[in-house]
């Protein structure tokens, strides 16, 4: 099934963009109001998903892309308690006049089979209604209500989503989810039998097909120095992603094959012997193993590359993609055909191998 986070993360921006003066309130009630389709939709969601818990947004964007590159979705969890201390009073503007999602219509029939994980947080304050409310720009009529005891999303995220976190959430890639549980309730619950991070599809560790990785893993990660990041956005991150999804799952395999093998304590001379042999192997020859071929099929001799053209316009590659060098050659030229045949099917393979290097999807976000 398709992920349907970007397009519910879409109608988030759809819905608060239109009132920068209420963005605050806007974005508190849009999570509150969609708690149960977002939750639906993250717990369904496919592939290598990581929950993270972030109480500094800037310290999680410093590591966010290396996590990005072997993971499909990043769950951000803030660090609230939802205790009484940390409750205050609190304003807050709500439509009140039948609020409806944007994406209701085109999504309802993917939600309405999905479950929702069982500790769902529906967080629902108790308001009174004051007598002053306003239209707003999105087309709302919103009036004000007021909480004696209410738990807030916390001032970091409604800051971060206001400023440079605005292009992770919107790659529909990057979930926060206000709804799980806070981290003081896991231990209790992981003594009854019960695995909160894992009731969304989701870990503090990468899971599924990947062993996982113990805090020393994770660290050995941030560690290793990854080109092209650095002059990278995320969105851009995301859309290579999308269209080399092969090579990126190719990629993820094994870096964190090699990762998972990590245990030696961090900061001891083992783990920085260990890094420094991942850092050389995977990445770094990785990538020097797609150059060299790139260079190989860009220096080719004049004539053959002229060939390879007039094949490629005049053979359909179809009828002998697979067969043996051999039997395509004889079947379908003889004589002074031979070497331009020869050469299409080298080609192809030379391309076929490049896309197959681990590197190969590191290298392609250079481009």
């Amino acid at each position: 099934m398709k992920s349907l986070l970007p397009r519910i993360h879409q109608d988030l921006f759809d819905f608060i963009d239109h009132d920068p003066d209420d963005f605050r309130d806007l974005i508190e009630f849009w999570y509150q109001a969609n708690t149960g389709p977002l939750s639906a939709a993250l717990t369904a969601q496919s592939g290598v998903t990581l929950m993270v818990n972030v109480s500094s947004f800037q310290s999680f964007e410093r590591l966010a892309k290396k996590l990005f590159l072997v993971s499909d979705t990043l769950v951000l969890r803030d660090t609230r308690r939802l205790t009484k201390d940390e409750e205050a009073p609190r304003q807050v503007l709500i439509p009140i006049d039948g609020y409806r999602p944007g994406y209701y219509e085109e999504l309802k029939a993917d939600l309405s089979g999905l479950p929702l994980s069982p500790f769902t947080l529906g967080y629902r304050p108790n308001l009174f209604w004051l007598a002053e409310s306003k239209i707003l720009n999105n087309g709302y009529r919103a009036a004000y209500a007021q909480g004696w005891s209410y738990n807030s999303i916390p001032n970091e995220f409604v800051q971060w989503i206001s400023t440079t976190g605005r292009d992770y959430m919107k790659t529909g890639q990057v979930i926060y989810a206000p709804f799980i549980p806070p981290i003081e309730w896991e231990p209790k619950l992981f003594e009854n039998g019960f695995n909160l991070p894992d009731s969304f599809n989701a870990t503090p560790t990468f899971h599924e097909k990947y062993d996982w990785l113990t805090g020393d893993q994770t660290l050995a990660l941030g560690r290793l120095q990854l080109p092209f990041l650095d002059g990278i956005d995320i969105q851009t991150i995301a859309k290579v992603k999308e269209d080399h999804r092969d090579e990126f799952s190719a990629f993820s395999r094994t870096l964190l094959s090699s990762i998972g093998k990590i245990k030696a304590a961090f900061a001891s001379e083992d783990f920085i012997r260990e890094v420094k042999y991942i850092q050389k192997n995977q990445i770094d020859g990785a990538i020097s193993d797609v150059e060299g071929t790139v260079r190989k099929i860009q220096t080719r001799g004049t004539w053959q590359k002229g060939s390879v053209l007039m094949g490629l316009l005049g053979v359909n590659l179809a009828q002998y993609l697979g067969a043996p060098d051999a039997t395509v050659i004889a079947g379908l030229v003889g004589g002074g055909g031979v070497a331009m045949i020869a050469a299409i099917i080298s080609h192809l393979k030379e391309h076929g191998d490049l896309k197959a290097k681990s590197g190969y999807f590191l290298w392609k976000l250079g481009r």
